[in-house]
């Protein structure tokens, strides 16, 4: 990618993530917390560099986990939470999972089934805390990249009760994020997740397999990260 191929990427990104915030203060002033989500994908107008969250390829958080898993866990049927145009969706698809992927923007939902014409993914729009009956108890990963960490109290605390009941019995929770310790500062958005919020999981049934607390690069600065896998014990 040229300077000025990648100068005017980031211009389009700050403009989408000035444009997002706006979008959330208005929707949050009008009661509305959630609609923003869906305006901010119409406004985009096809254009993923106004998505702020969208980079068109699969998060690596997401990828690095799916590498280190076992083939003969690379099957059986995956949800995708929160699927925004649809990547860690394609890659879950791609490495052999029976994948359904969710956003509660229709927009988002039909452009990323239009990107993605040839893999078969069962793509939906709904609300996450508001489960479709043939859904629950389905799955055997479940996967939460980064949408999270975007939502604010009490949605955020329905959402986190909701996950647990997408996930079959045997089956594996992923939730990746940004992460923050008590006593760190938090600087907005996005919210990033608390290790006692975990418990959530645990008081669903979930036992906790595994918790990384490690950091990434974002800009030249190191940006704290958790990748917690949580599992449903088989009946």
């Amino acid at each position: 990618m040229s300077r000025d191929t990648n100068r005017e990427s980031e211009r389009r990104k700050e403009e989408g993530r000035r444009h997002a915030d706006a979008l959330r203060n208005r929707f949050i002033e009008a009661g509305d917390p959630l609609g923003w989500f869906e305006a901010c994908y119409e406004d985009a107008a096809g254009d993923p560099g106004l998505v702020p969250w969208a980079h068109e390829v699969a998060r690596p958080e997401l990828v690095e986990w799916l590498e280190r898993l076992p083939v003969e866990r690379r099957t059986g049927r995956a949800l995708d939470v929160g699927c925004g145009l649809g990547d860690n969706a394609a890659e879950l698809a791609r490495i052999g999972f029976d994948v359904t992927a969710f956003d509660i923007s229709e927009t988002a939902v039909g452009w990323a089934a239009k990107r993605f014409p040839n893999l078969k993914i069962d793509w939906r729009a709904f609300d996450l805390v508001n489960p479709p009956a043939d859904l629950e108890a389905a799955f055997d990963l479940v996967n939460e990249t980064y949408t999270l960490q975007i939502l604010r109290s009490p949605y955020r605390d329905q959402a986190m009760m909701t996950l647990p009941r997408y996930v079959a019995p045997g089956g594996t929770l992923l939730i990746v994020g940004r992460g923050r310790h008590p006593h760190e500062p938090l600087d907005p958005p996005p919210w990033p997740l608390t290790p006692d919020e975990f418990e959530t999981f645990a008081d669903a049934g979930l036992e906790l397999v595994q918790l990384e607390d490690f950091h990434t690069d974002r800009k030249g600065r190191p940006v704290r990260h958790f990748r917690a896998e949580f599992k449903r014990p088989a009946e």
